[in-house]
């Protein structure tokens, strides 16, 4: 017994997608203890491989054998879905690791009986859903067909009837109340470019108005713990800071300019930029400057005590935000990027050119660049002179999650779906390296910890230290969290890190010893999706599938929860006093927080 206690096993492992790797560790004593050894999460199989026998599941450790061969599986994902007309009513949906969400729509059209390349919407109860792999497995969607105005959804199969189901006007079936469609409107100095050719105006390119109506939800209204929320869904924000400085503040509580004493930016150039002509106003949508639309924009921006704008436009869920000098970048799962004007929260237009959702950015403005990286598995670069594409960099096989551009530099870090971490020359715009199998899984946040190294978060729980010289790791954090990390917030000027994870707790490191010193376990009621810091990094703010904010201080003390938004967090950014917050409700909400600064 006590030679089988201090005995070394060597194991052939083939995981997901790879090729058998040996891996040598002392015999465990637990069926738990082998899966943490061999880093297989819960969520998959375990399996001996026998060549006389077949593959069959470990249940105790006493199966195992030295030299054996076992393989981590993943179980096919399943979801049931309805059609909004209750036409059909949970129809399955099975699809397999590998499969792209390309694949997983054309499959959901497909049982919903919908003609082949019907545009739709996938809702969990009054929550847009994103489509990707990671939907959670026997979730009930409904299927929403979206087609062009005055058209019609062609409906295919043995239910099919008449094979049409008129449309209302506006061209799409009935919405949940809460995400109403109506006119839009946009300030007569905001610049009016036709369409680029072969750019679809429409409902991705038109903004609705710049300050939309909403009000705070109760914990009945927020989302579902069955909805996705990827960093995945998710995109996460640039590092605070990026943007610029400004000293401006509120003007007025809502609906008012957002730095009204700052002087106006020049316009941006408009070459390459699509900007859909905007509708005529409506009785029901006030004309700008308007008493009504004072009114409107007073309602919503008065919807919660600290928030003092909405931004609405984009088609889906906001995945990612970024800001440079005096502009903000907000990129969706309609796979746009629009840009408003920091000074008075305007539209200005819209940035075309992905073909899957924008899931990350990150912007220099010495190099006057802004970078998108998307589930397209594609990172473009913009020019902010002309707002134009100048790049398209090709290199990781997967959606790309999360980057960063390193300062004082002109470096950028992309991190993705296939666990690399790729180094680009925005001077040359080349590849400088790629760091292959970086984690295990994911990559879901890549962050500067200072002049010398960057931190990379992950799938696998584990966050990773790099240094910049070499692009070698450094060290691995411990403890690891109990589940995915989500997102990480890094300050210089107090030298702490601070990393969130799905397992809903919160941990402060100490950038010195790489130490954690402070962890805060139950901080939501569901995933943390995404964490930002203020300015002087006394505050930190943490967003949640929970449709939720909390403000913390520097001890992890809770001061207060902001609520109003309807759909899980994707993404923070914080500009001055101010915090933006993405979500999947389509909105980003625009927050006064320099009331919980201390000096």
């Amino acid at each position: 017994a006590e030679g089988r206690h201090m005995a070394v096993w060597s194991l052939f492992v083939q995981y997901p997608n790879r090729e058998p790797v040996l891996r040598e560790l002392v015999a465990p004593q637990s069926l738990s203890e082998l899966r943490d050894a061999l880093e297989v999460f819960d969520d998959q199989h375990l399996l001996i491989v026998d060549p006389h026998h077949g593959q069959f599941p470990v249940e105790r450790v006493s199966d195992l054998f030295d030299g054996c061969s076992l393989r981590v599986a993943v179980p096919r994902r399943r979801v049931f879905v309805s059609r909004s007309d209750g036409l059909i009513q949970h129809r399955p949906v099975v699809w397999y690791p590998g499969a792209g969400a390309e694949q997983i729509e054309s499959a959901i059209v497909k049982a919903c009986g919908f003609a082949v390349g019907t545009a739709i919407e996938v809702m969990d109860g009054d929550v847009a859903v994103v489509i990707s792999a990671t939907i959670p497995n026997d979730s009930a969607l409904t299927a929403v067909p979206l087609a062009p105005e005055g058209g019609s959804v062609v409906v295919t199969g043995s239910r099919a009837g008449s094979g049409q189901i008129p449309l209302p006007p506006n061209g799409c079936l009935p919405r949940s109340p809460e995400s109403p469609r109506g006119p839009r409107t946009r300030t007569a100095t905001t610049p009016t470019v036709p369409p680029r050719s072969g750019t679809r105006a429409g409902a991705n390119s038109v903004p609705r108005s710049a300050a939309a109506s909403a009000g705070p939800v109760g914990a009945g209204q927020r989302a579902r713990s069955g909805t996705p929320q990827h960093p995945g869904g998710a995109g996460y924000p640039a590092r605070p800071g990026t943007g610029g400085s400004r000293t401006g503040s509120p003007s007025r509580p809502c609906g008012g300019g957002y730095g009204a004493e700052l002087p106006a930016p020049a316009s941006p150039a408009t070459p390459g930029l699509a900007v859909a002509p905007a509708p005529a106003p409506s009785p029901e949508q006030p004309a700008p400057g308007s008493a009504g639309a004072s009114a409107v924009a007073a309602a919503s921006a008065g919807a919660d005590e600290h928030c003092v704008h909405i931004l609405a436009g984009h088609a889906g869920p906001v995945l990612s935000l970024c800001t440079v000098g005096d502009v903000l970048f907000t990129g969706s799962q309609d796979c746009n990027i629009m840009i408003w004007d920091l000074n008075n929260l305007q539209y200005i237009g819209t940035l075309p050119g992905h073909t899957g959702p924008v899931k990350c950015m990150a912007a220099t403005l010495g190099r006057k660049m802004l970078c998108s990286g998307s589930q397209d598995k594609t990172i473009k670069v913009w020019s902010l002179e002309t707002f134009s594409s100048t790049k398209t960099f090709l290199g990781h096989s997967s959606e790309v999650n999360t980057m960063t551009v390193l300062e004082n530099s002109e470096v950028l870090l992309s991190g993705g779906e296939d666990r690399s971490v790729r180094v680009w020359d925005l001077l040359s715009l080349t590849l400088l390296a790629s760091l292959e199998q970086a984690h295990l899984s994911g990559i879901f946040a890549v962050k500067q910890l200072d002049g010398s190294s960057f931190v990379t978060a992950s799938r696998d729980r584990t966050i990773k230290v790099w240094t910049t010289s070499t692009w070698q790791a450094r060290c691995t954090l411990n403890p690891p969290h109990y589940d995915a990390v989500s997102d990480v917030a890094a300050g210089s000027r107090q030298g702490r890190l601070f990393s969130a994870s799905r397992d809903r707790s919160i941990r402060r490191w100490d950038v010195q010893s790489l130490e954690s010193d402070l962890q805060l376990t139950n901080a939501h009621s569901d995933w943390i999706t995404c964490l930002a810091l203020s300015s002087s990094e006394n505050t930190i703010f943490s967003g949640c599938r929970d449709a939720t904010v909390k403000v913390w201080d520097s001890e992890l003390r809770c001061m207060t929860t902001l609520t109003g938004h309807r759909g899980p967090i994707t993404a923070l950014l914080t500009v001055d006093g101010h915090l933006f917050s993405a979500s999947h409700d389509r909105t980003v909400r625009v927050w006064r927080v320099d009331q919980f600064e201390k000096s």
